[in-house]
């Protein structure tokens, strides 16, 4: 039990301590606290309302039919493991939190060391999962922070951060959007024929930004997509993600790599072609990007409603 109030106080220090508003279905005995948490682990038999501190034990499998619910301010702290521990959803997951009290998974680290990415498997959404809503959460320290085989997942408001991958689109559609992904070895990866909406992001300082693979065909839209220390889009096989209105400025890569049709995007000091430099081409290979299929309406400023919306917009 110590070794538990000290990894929460490890887990995430930006937490928000109080536990807010839960709603009148809860009992006393369902909110977890630091000292007496919720300990959770296997196959959930019915639908379960989580609150206050969660401490993960073991895999978490939520089958098809089963709901779970997560309450605004919630802490879901993953023991490390070998294998590391995964929450499996079938069925629905329900983890809205709000703007000033956000939904925390992350990695409760150890007595002797901090949370570090890998921690955790992360969140695998199954393909007969037919309700997923992930908003205002706080996702770090997995492996893979978000891994979705459903159309039906809408990942939207979120802090994805300190994961080896933050969003995997696996042969499915999902909704990303108005999420801020930094710190991650990639920020977004679309595999099979995924065509996932991604749009009004924030991608930063990630070691890649969107990775498309396979024959994805993501629509990439009005993305602030800044600071990566490699390629900013890139593709692999026949993918083909369609870029729409994005900026992409200052990553150390290309800002589009061997594939896509790009239009109305703002590109600007990639590759090391200079911080001032704005791409101007509109053939398949440029001085900030290479090998795409068209290029239509270079912008020669920033689009002014890319990225996570602000008052005004």
């Amino acid at each position: 039990m110590k070794r538990w109030i000290v990894n929460v106080v490890l887990l995430l220090p930006l937490l928000a301590l109080s536990l807010g508003c839960q709603t009148t279905t809860l009992n006393i005995a369902d909110v977890g606290t630091s000292a007496n948490p919720l300990d959770k682990s296997g196959e959930l038999a019915r639908d379960e309302v989580w609150a206050g501190k969660v401490l993960v034990s073991g895999n978490i499998l939520v089958p098809e039919g089963v709901i779970l619910t997560i309450q605004s301010g919630a802490v879901v702290g993953f023991e490390p493991s070998d294998p590391p521990y995964q929450l499996i959803v079938e069925g629905a997951l329900y983890a809205e939190g709000e703007p000033d009290n956000l939904i925390t998974f992350g990695s409760l680290g150890t007595a002797d060391q901090d949370p570090n990415p890998g921690d955790w498997a992360g969140i695998f959404i199954g393909t007969a999962s037919q309700n997923v809503r992930l908003g205002h959460c706080r996702i770090r320290d997995a492996v893979n922070a978000v891994i979705c085989q459903s159309d039906a997942a809408q990942i939207e408001d979120c802090l994805l951060s300190n994961n080896e991958v933050a969003i995997i689109c696996d042969d499915a559609s999902p909704i990303a959007s108005r999420n801020q992904l930094d710190t991650n070895g990639t920020a977004i990866r679309c595999l099979g024929n995924a065509a996932p909406d991604i749009t009004h992001n924030e991608i930063r300082a990630n070691e890649y930004g969107i990775s498309c693979d396979d024959a994805s065909r993501p629509t990439i839209q009005r993305n602030e997509i800044v600071a990566n220390y490699r390629d900013a889009i890139l593709c692999y096989a026949t993918a083909s993600p369609e870029i729409i209105a994005n900026n992409i400025v200052m990553n150390g890569g290309w800002a589009v790599y061997n594939g896509g049709r790009l239009r109305d995007n703002f590109l600007r000091g990639n590759k090391e072609s200079g911080v001032d430099v704005v791409e101007r081409s509109t053939g398949r290979d440029g001085l900030q990007y290479y090998g795409v299929e068209e290029v239509f309406d270079p912008r020669q400023s920033p689009v002014p409603d890319a990225g996570i919306p602000r008052e005004g917009y």
